[in-house]
């Protein structure tokens, strides 16, 4: 009962506040005014119950709109909750399911569709009160309470940034710390070549003061009363002052050489070193030899400091080759090949062999020596099966004619070894005329002999003839109007070579890089020989060096090959552009000019394989005169000499001995008369 008095006395003191706003409101008469009470507050006094209650009726008419007012305003703000919510999930599930949330939402749509009042009339969820997991899923929901997935998101990103900037800091430590390693080793590398150039400097300044003085031992004294010429001028250049930082080193470089060393003057005497002076080094490693007139000539290829060998007699000796049957037209022939030459059969200049020489000759060192007689009848001969058939390599130590050993054998080239233990390599002398577009016909005899035809495209031709051993007999070159020029023949008749009546070699010009020296320069060193009033056979001029200097070589020091490769780069062929335009001016004057390819090498490896490589470095530098240069394979032949002549009188890796150089042998030939 006190707690409805309460209430009742609450809710006259609200009405008795509001009643004179609401007698304004509505127009009433006004009433006077309100006393106060003791705390203030104005104390409305109605005129009339009736008037009270018309008051009381529009009050709870006001409080009914504004209650509902507001539950429509509650409802509104949850149907836009509802709707971000969808929008939000909709969002999501855009890129993998926008058909199934269309499908859902139009099943959805079709159930509230057939089920209308189930919205309308659905009850006010209940209020969970007290239930704390209910409403801590609540405030998940409502984004309240726990972080968003955006904030885990992001501090996920923030954790990976920070990850990946640890380890960016960490490898630019480590390239920093590696940086400076490398500038200290640099450092410590300059310095290092800074001690080394201040010895050197003390060793020149030390040279500088040294005189060059002959050693006293017998030895010195006995090779000084051998090389005569050298030792004279040798004193000529001590008398001069001569010291040491003007030496320079025999295997390259500059005074203070390696020990053992052999060293040379500035005039080209060659020293070693005896005691606390120099002698002459032996005569087989000068370089030079003293005029008369003290003039120093240079030895290089020109000379032989060794007896000559047994192809060097056995060629003086001859005075014409030995008849074979492809020399007549009227025998017949045993068999008979056809070939159309294109680019991929044959082999061109930048192209290296397939068969490597030391591989070949590993594999046939653990071999045997094989002894078999031969008749010199026999029909079939092993050389013409070997390198023109293809029947397959020769066997290592398997004895040919004139008792000759097989040393090497590779499908290219055979190596033979001569009763004297000399050298002889032999190959398809055709092998630079196998031109793309060519015919080549071969005829092989019974005699071991053959006839090979080379027919062009412009239709001349160019016919060689080879004796069972594959020696050039002949080449001719046919044109396209029938003319015949005789090339080579070594059938025709010359008498024996007195070798110590032939003339002074002439001297080798200087060697010079062939892309320094003009078409004009190029022909005027070609043509440097000694006059003759006498001819030779091919044959010959290949195998007697003292012939083979009366024309002077010419040293290609431009051109360079790989180790143990006889590939030619092109652009070391491009060196021997102006060689090519020298020699093709030459053919087209003279169209029987004849030029000599030569190959050398120094004394590393095997001397069998240094043989077989300078004759294929010859032959890659004669295609490459013909594939860039135009010049007809039909005047140029190939000779390798492995290291028999050394321009550089020294053993092991001297690059001056490995080089190619060309000769002119057009007046040395005997060949009949053109017709």
């Amino acid at each position: 009962m006190r707690k409805l008095v309460h209430n009742t006395t609450a809710l006259a003191a609200c009405l008795s506040m509001i009643a004179p706003q609401l007698v304004q409101a509505q127009g009433w008469p006004s009433a006077p005014s309100a006393p106060i009470t003791a705390a203030g507050e104005p104390v409305l006094l109605a005129q009339s119950a009736k008037d009270l209650q018309g008051i009381d009726e529009d009050l709870r008419k006001q409080l009914m709109k504004a209650e509902r007012k507001k539950k429509e305003e509650a409802a509104k703000a949850k149907a836009e909750k509802a709707k971000s919510r969808d929008k939000g999930k909709a969002d999501k599930n855009k890129d993998g399911g926008k058909k199934k949330a269309k499908q859902q939402s139009e099943g959805q749509g079709k159930k509230h569709a057939d089920r209308p009042d189930r919205d309308q009339n659905a009850k006010p969820a209940k209020q969970h009160s007290g239930n704390g997991k209910h409403d801590e899923r609540q405030k998940v929901k409502e984004g309240k309470g726990t972080k968003p997935k955006e904030d885990r998101r992001d501090k996920a990103s923030a954790g990976k940034k920070k990850d990946a900037q640890v380890e960016a800091a960490r490898k630019a430590k480590q390239r920093k710390q590696q940086a400076q390693r490398q500038e200290d080793k640099a450092r410590e590398k300059a310095r290092e070549a800074e001690r080394a150039r201040d010895r050197d400097d003390r060793r020149k300044a030390a040279a500088a003061n040294s005189r060059v003085g002959r050693a006293g031992s017998q030895s010195a004294k006995q090779r000084a009363g051998q090389m005569a010429g050298l030792s004279k001028v040798l004193d000529q250049e001590i008398a001069s002052g001569l010291t040491e930082d003007r030496l320079s080193c025999v295997s390259g470089g500059s005074f203070p050489c390696a020990r053992g060393t052999r060293v040379m003057t500035p005039r080209g005497v060659v020293l070693e070193r005896d005691g606390d002076g120099y002698r002459l080094a032996p005569k087989n490693a000068q370089t030079y030899r003293a005029e008369g007139d003290g003039k120093m000539v240079a030895r290089g290829s020109n000379d032989s400091d060794r007896r000559g060998n047994q192809a060097a007699k056995e060629a003086a000796r001859e005075t014409r080759a030995a008849l074979a049957q492809a020399l007549d037209d009227w025998q017949t022939r045993r068999d008979f090949r056809e070939q159309r030459i294109t680019r991929e059969n044959r082999r061109s200049s930048s192209q290296d062999f397939s068969t490597s020489l030391r591989d070949v000759l590993a594999q046939t060192s653990g071999q045997a020596p094989r002894d078999r007689a031969r008749k010199d009848d026999d029909d079939d001969n092993d050389l013409v099966k070997a390198l023109l058939l293809g029947a397959g390599a020769l066997a290592v130590g398997s004895m040919l004619n004139n008792n000759r050993q097989v040393a090497l054998s590779s499908p290219d080239r055979v190596v033979f070894t001569r009763p004297d233990g000399s050298h002889e390599v032999v190959k398809d002398e055709t092998v630079l005329l196998r031109q793309p577009g060519s015919n080549v016909t071969t005829e092989n005899f019974d005699d071991g002999s053959s006839r090979t035809i080379v027919t062009r495209p412009d239709g001349s031709k160019v016919v060689t003839i080879r004796d069972a051993d594959l020696r050039i007999l002949r080449r001719t070159l046919i044109s396209a109007d029938g003319r015949s020029t005789r090339l080579i023949d070594d059938t025709e008749t010359v008498p024996p070579v007195d070798i110590a009546s032939l003339p002074r070699p002439v001297p080798a010009p200087a060697s010079r890089n062939d892309a320094d020296m003009d078409q004009a320069a190029l022909r005027e060193a070609l043509r440097r020989e000694t006059s003759i009033d006498r001819r030779f056979t091919l044959g010959q001029i290949r195998n007697i060096p003292e012939v083979r200097s009366l024309a002077a070589p010419l040293d290609l020091d431009a051109i360079t090959f790989d180790t143990g490769s006889a590939a030619l780069r092109p652009d070391q062929a491009a060196q021997l552009s102006s060689l090519g335009a020298a020699i093709g001016t030459a053919v087209a004057e003279n169209p029987r000019e004849i030029f000599m390819i030569e190959g050398y090498t120094d004394t590393v490896g095997p001397d069998v394989v240094n043989l077989a490589l300078s004759d294929r470095r010859a032959e890659s530098v004669a295609l490459a005169l013909t594939e860039y240069f135009d010049v007809p394979p039909e005047n140029l032949v190939v000779q390798g000499y492995g290291e028999q002549f050394l321009k550089v009188r020294a053993e092991g890796d001297v690059r001056d001995n490995r080089r190619v150089a060309v000769r002119r042998v057009t007046d040395l030939l005997q060949v009949a008369d053109s017709r």
